[in-house]
C-alpha cells in the first residue's frame, strides 16, 4: 500500500509531463493571415527545445528578443512573447512567470478576436480556471461557426477535460 501511494502521484505527475504545456498539448487548426498561422514557428520552437535539452540557452535569449520586440498598441507583439514564455516556464526551462499576463494584455486589446480569447483561457488553464473559463466563454462567445477558431475550440475541449 505504502509503495502505491508513492507511486500514483510519479504516475500522474508523469503523464501531465508528457502532455506538455496546455498552451502545445494539441495540434491546432490553421488558416492564413490568423494568430494560429503566426504562432506556430512558435509552437514548433519550444516542442523542439524541449526535445533537445542543449538548445534551452538560445530559447532563452529568445525570451529577450521577443519582450524587444513589444511595441504599444501591437497585441500581436505581447501575445508572442507571453506565449513563448508560459510554454517556457511550463516546460521549465525560464522561471518568467509573465506569460500568462502578457498573453492577457493582448487580449484585452483584441476584446472582440476570438484567437486571442483561445490562446489566453489555454495560458490560465493550470493555474486559474475563473480565468480560464472566462476567456473561453468569451471564445465561444464569438467564434464564427467554420472558423479555425470554432474548430480549435471543439478539437480542445475533449483534450482540456483529460487534464483537469
Amino acid at each position: 500500500m505504502h509503495i502505491l501511494k508513492t507511486l500514483l502521484p510519479a504516475i500522474a505527475l508523469a503523464s501531465i509531463a508528457a502532455a506538455g504545456p496546455t498552451l502545445a498539448c494539441h495540434e491546432w487548426v490553421s488558416t492564413p493571415g490568423s494568430v494560429f498561422e503566426a504562432l506556430e514557428p512558435l509552437r514548433d520552437a519550444a516542442m523542439s527545445t524541449a526535445n533537445h535539452p542543449e538548445q534551452a540557452t538560445a530559447a532563452r535569449m529568445r525570451i529577450t528578443e521577443l519582450r524587444a520586440q513589444i511595441r504599444p498598441g501591437e497585441p500581436l507583439t505581447l501575445l508572442k512573447a507571453g506565449y513563448w514564455i508560459a510554454i517556457l516556464n511550463a516546460l521549465r526551462i525560464t522561471e518568467d512567470t509573465d506569460g500568462p499576463d502578457l498573453i492577457r494584455r493582448a487580449a484585452e486589446m483584441r476584446a472582440d478576436d476570438p484567437e486571442y480569447q483561445f490562446f489566453t483561457a489555454l495560458a490560465y488553464f493550470d493555474t486559474n480556471k475563473q480565468l480560464y473559463r472566462k476567456y473561453w466563454m468569451r471564445a465561444q462567445k464569438l467564434a464564427k461557426p467554420g472558423t479555425a477558431v470554432s474548430k480549435n475550440l471543439a478539437a480542445f475541449e475533449p483534450v482540456l477535460l483529460t487534464r483537469r
